[in-house]
């Protein structure tokens, strides 16, 4: 058997333009926020979605217009990565599922109009059923995708079926930043804290100086999305039941 070690790719070679694909404000910055800094610091065109209104963010009731709260956050967290507002779907927050049919049509949309070249969307194995929708909705629109289209597949609740690794290191300070603008959840969860120990997580075979902080992903193409999901729905379902 031979090491199977996630390799440390050159993040310069990710071509615009690059759309991103978030379930709710905060999840593109957890999961891809130094990359998408990277994209920004090269000036590339970066549309971010945020399909959800984000209204289920507040369960204590701590904050009087949850809603308003968490749209200005997202909108200041992308300033401090350097990129502009986000485009909002105000769908409801814990429902993509059953709105499923309408996220794929505007996916599929989006992915003819803006012809990404690099895709940022959730791995299937994620916890959220938010989450969940949003990478089969991807997966469904595929075929609007260019053939050639890098597909990074990121984790918010789990870390993906990792095969590509990106050097952070130098932007972690400006996710951080980008992070703690997420007050409304702060109060709930360290967001920074959390991530930072995620993002060194994942540096923990990589013997390179330097290298502190990374983020990781499923790289795939378009036409390889179907066959991925198809290959771990099952196990999904088998590690959910297994020893219950």
């Amino acid at each position: 058997m031979n090491h199977l070690f996630c390799p440390l790719l050159d993040k310069n070679r990710l071509r615009q333009p690059v759309l991103v694909l978030a379930a709710h404000p905060d999840d593109e910055v957890i999961g891809a926020g130094a990359m998408l800094a990277h994209h920004a610091a090269a000036g590339h065109e970066v549309t971010v979605v945020h399909m959800t209104d984000g209204a289920q963010g507040d369960p204590d009731g701590a904050t009087n217009d949850i809603v308003a709260t968490r749209r200005a956050e997202g909108r200041e967290a992308l300033r401090r990565l350097g990129l502009d507002e986000p485009v909002r779907w105000n769908l409801p927050d814990g429902g993509l599922p059953e709105v499923l049919p309408e996220i794929e049509r505007r996916t599929r949309d989006l992915f003819l109009r803006i012809q990404p070249k690099t895709l940022y969307s959730f791995w299937f194995g994620e916890a959220h059923r938010d989450h969940r929708a949003v990478a089969v909705a991807a997966m469904r629109a595929a075929s609007a995708l260019p053939a050639d289209c890098r597909c990074l597949l990121f984790g918010v609740n789990y870390f993906p079926a990792a095969s590509a690794l990106f050097d952070t290191s130098s932007l972690w300070p400006k996710k951080r930043h980008a992070l703690e603008a997420y007050a409304s959840q702060i109060v709930y969860f360290d967001i920074p804290g959390l991530g930072d120990h995620r993002d060194r997580t994942a540096t923990i075979n990589v013997n390179v100086a330097g290298v502190t902080h990374a983020e990781m992903f499923t790289d795939l193409r378009p036409d390889q999305l179907a066959r991925a999901h198809d290959l771990w729905a099952p196990l999904h379902r088998m590690l959910l039941e297994g020893g219950s």
